[in-house]
């Protein structure tokens, strides 16, 4: 049960820094 709440939060962690450098990028993009 640890294992599998442990696999779910750095899932979660990887989506967030996946949608914060897509955040970013689109911010860098934007600015020019």
């Amino acid at each position: 049960m640890r294992r599998l709440l442990a696999d779910r939060l750095a899932l979660a962690t990887g989506i967030v820094v996946v949608l914060l450098s897509l955040l970013f990028a689109i911010l860098r993009v934007a600015r020019g």
